[in-house]
């Protein structure tokens, strides 16, 4: 493993425990944003493992969605199926945590936690091997 996808894989941890922490608070909203942010940089970490990059320097949240589910996932098999859509959802989440005048409830920051535990220990498992 590169010092890089370390890096990331040490981000995703960190955003991990802060949505664990911010969900035991009863920060919903927080916790919805650092599960999407930990699930997302344990992303950058496997693509980056695998050769996958941007164009640019910038890693646009698109672009790792569709890379982790479409060659990662589907094509390469590097990932489970059981991940597909993980991604996308926690995103769309975010966004309502983030931007919207609505509020992430506690059950979906729950969820939210759930699932980006799922994606980072998946991630973590191949990388670590």
């Amino acid at each position: 493993m590169t010092r890089e996808t370390e890096a990331f894989l040490r981000k995703a941890r960190e955003s991990l425990a802060s949505a664990e922490a911010d969900v035991r608070a009863g920060r919903s909203n927080s916790a919805a944003n650092r599960a999407y942010y930990a699930a997302f940089q344990a992303s950058v970490a496997i693509l980056i493992e695998n050769g996958i990059r941007p164009r640019g320097d910038a890693w646009d949240h698109r672009f790792v969605i569709s890379q982790v589910s479409g060659k990662l996932i589907r094509r390469r098999k590097v990932l489970p199926a059981l991940l597909k859509g993980k991604l996308d959802r926690l995103l769309k989440l975010r966004l309502v945590a983030d931007y919207r005048e609505a509020s992430v409830s506690r059950g979906d920051a729950k969820e939210a936690l759930r699932e980006a535990r799922q994606v980072v220990d998946a991630i973590a498992t191949k990388l670590e091997r």
